[in-house]
This record gives C-alpha cells, structure tokens and sequence, in this order.
C-alpha cells in the first residue's frame, strides 16, 4: 500500500459559450494543495507556473534509475510524481502508454492493457491516476491496483502535436479538461460530466478565478448558484480581445501571461494582463519563432524563443530570456533549442529539449548561467531528448522522445 496525501480544494476552467450538463450550487474555484515532495499537474499547481519553489535539488546530481519500454513508444508528454510514484504517459504504445513505476526504484508496479488508450496529459489525484488521450477519452484508474473506474467513452474532434495546448486540472473533487475545442468538467469521483463549454479550453485558476483562452483571455469568478441546459450563459468578470492560439495561461503576480500566435502577422507573443480587471500590462513580439508558456522563478518569469517555429527549420539560434513583472528584460542567452520544456524547483531552471541542445540542462534563473548538462538516451536508442519535467525534493524525473523515465538525484 503506498502512503498518500489527500488533494485539497481548486479546479476549473471556463468559457463564451452555452454550458451543458449541471454544475452544482456552490461549486467554486479554489487552491490545490501543493507540497515540496510532489508534482501532480503538468504545470505543478492550478496557476501553471510549472514551479516547485520550496523543493531542495541536488546541485550535481547521478542518474539513479531508468524505465525503458520493451518497444519504442512516441514522446512521453504525461508526468506526475506523487509520494511513492512516478506516472507517466506516451501517446503511443499498448504496452507503455500508461505506467506507473515505483519511485525509490523505478519498478512497474501497473501499466495500462488498452492498445487504444494514448496519453498526453495526466493529473494525479490522492487515490486516482486520470489520464487524457490526445484523440479519444478521458480516463481515471485506481493509482494502486491500475482499474479503470471511469472513462468518458468520447473521441476527440481534434488532434495538435503543439506542446502543453491541452490542459488537465484535477482540485480534488473535480476534473477539468481543455482541448483546442471545449472545456469539460468531470465530477472526479464518478466520471459525471457537470457542464462542458465549447471554444478553446486551456486554463488556469487562482483562488476563486479562472481564467480561460490564450490570445483571448477570460476570466470568470466562481458561480454562486447551480447552471444547467438553458440557463444563462457564464457571465466574464473581463475579456482581453485577441485571436490565434497556443499556449497556456500563466497567472503570476496579479497578472496573467499568455503566449499567443498570431498568424497573420507571423508573429508569436507573450503578453501579460492585470488578473483583476484585465488590462494590457506589456508585450513581448517575435517574428517567425515559436515561443514557450514562461516558468515562475522567484520574481521572473523564464520562458524560451525557439527561431524558425515549430515545424520549419531553424534559421538561428533560440533566446532563453528572464523578465521582471513589468516586462523589463532581466538577462537573455542564446541556446540551440527550438521548443524545449522548462521547469524549476528550488531556485534552479531545468530545461530540456533536443538531444544536442542540450538534452538537459540546469540553468541559474538569475544568470542565465548552465551550472550543468545531461544526455538523456540511455543504451537503447541513439540520440533522445527530454519532452517532459517533473521536479520534486531531491529528485528530477524526466520523460524522453522514445519513452524512457529516467530518475536524477
């Protein structure tokens, strides 16, 4: 039996469109609990910072254990670290798209049997793994035995290879869902859609607000009385009038940033609005690149240029840049990366990306200075880059491109 912490109050996401299904009287958006020792949302916590601020690193750490597939799977996108686990996500593979390993030792304690359940995202909940496909359902398992105790039975209408352009957010008692064409909240305990709201539905929540979009962003307070089919729709707190889509909200300092493509322009920004009424504080414009959701360190927030855009080739280096609240630059490098993933804890930036960027990389977030790197392939595949982070006390878990989980500490 493992040892787990309940997951404590927050969650939702919302939209401009009519809802269906119920939600209940005095459902509200609160805080999920976070604690140094676990990682349970692909952004750590509901505000998406991707940032483990009180966690302890190591400062030169060794590989400590190493999950390899016995067949080659694609990227593996979904990783939490709970007390006793490590769960992670590909969305390829019968055998491996979902595995949850034992984290002292990285031994498979279950792994999912369904050759049609693909993983891109993942929540972890204090005593269930839910699980988000890319093109077909929502899931939830039993984190100890791995039985499936619901699923939605839906396919998706869409399908985007774009990084972190799905959310999922677990509060304890709910679970939201965005994708590029619906937000969805499931009652977490029985699978029971409550409403579902169409348009774009990345999201993230602070205290009693959610805020909705990316280009366009929405906020909405917490509803007060029960909606269902035919009631009004959500009324916004504010709206930011933008268009194009990529990445999540961030909420940091009394503002939200959101990292936007504009492709008409042929540009990609990343903006920053004031959380409470919504206006534009300040913008940073990149023409012809692909620029990241930002990670929160202390007073900055990290995120990364990568020049050329997602699917072209690179026509010159990627810029790693730190700015203040206010947008002022702090300090930017120059890297070889085009999309990584980035993540912190403990006052340390982890960056990982392409195999010879490098793979990965720890980053001091008030320098910009490498204080280390790491190949992520281990000996089975040739070159490999890491796809996804997860940072905990004492520990780094990383994912990789051909669905290795390997462990540093």
């Amino acid at each position: 039996m493992y040892s787990r912490r309940s997951v404590l109050a927050a969650g939702a996401a919302t939209g401009l469109a009519a809802v269906a299904g119920c939600l209940s009287s005095g459902h509200s958006f609160g805080t999920l609990e976070t604690d140094p020792d676990t990682w349970r949302l692909s952004g750590y916590d509901l505000r998406n910072t991707a940032s483990n601020a009180d966690a302890t690193v190591p400062d030169d750490p060794e590989e400590r254990w190493r999950f390899e597939p016995e067949s080659p799977v694609r990227s593996v996108n979904g990783l939490a670290v709970g007390e006793d686990v490590v769960v992670a996500g590909s969305e390829r593979d019968a055998n491996t798209s979902l595995v949850v390993l034992e984290r002292e030792t990285g031994d498979v304690l279950w792994e999912t049997e369904d050759e049609n359940a693909d993983v891109s995202e993942i929540a972890l909940g204090g005593e269930t793994v839910y699980a988000a496909s890319a093109d077909r359902y929502v899931a939830a398992y039993d984190l100890e035995t791995g039985e499936r105790r619901w699923d939605d039975g839906e396919e998706s209408s869409s399908r985007s290879h774009v990084p972190r352009r799905r959310t999922l957010l677990f509060d304890g008692e709910t679970l939201y869902r965005g994708t590029e064409s619906a937000l969805t909240a499931y009652d977490g305990e029985s699978g029971d859609e409550r409403w579902r709201l169409s348009g774009y539905g990345a999201s993230a929540i602070d205290g009693d607000r959610l805020f909705r979009g990316s280009a366009t962003i929405t906020a909405y307070e917490s509803p007060t009385s029960s909606l269902g089919l035919g009631d009004d729709e959500l009324e916004p707190v504010w709206e930011a009038s933008g268009s194009g889509t990529r990445q999540l909200p961030v909420v940091w300092d009394g503002r939200v940033l959101s990292g936007a493509e504009y492709w008409f322009e042929g540009s990609e920004r990343l903006q920053a609005y004031d959380a409470d009424g919504g206006d534009l504080e300040w913008t940073h414009e990149f023409p012809e690149t692909y620029v990241t959701s930002p990670v929160i360190v202390d007073d900055r927030a990290i995120f990364h240029v990568g020049r050329g855009g997602w699917n072209d080739t690179p026509d010159g280096p990627g810029t790693l840049l730190a700015v203040d609240a206010d947008g002022e630059v702090d300090w930017e490098i120059e890297t070889e990366w085009v999309v990584p993933v980035l993540a912190a804890a403990g006052g340390t930036l982890f960056a990982g990306g392409e195999p010879d960027a490098p793979a990965l990389a720890a980053i001091d977030p008030e320098t910009g200075e490498t204080h280390w790197e790491r190949g992520v392939r281990g000996d089975t595949v040739r070159l490999a880059g890491a796809t996804s982070l997860a940072a905990v006390d004492g520990l780094l878990v990383v994912g990789t491109e051909h669905g290795h989980v390997v462990t540093y500490g």
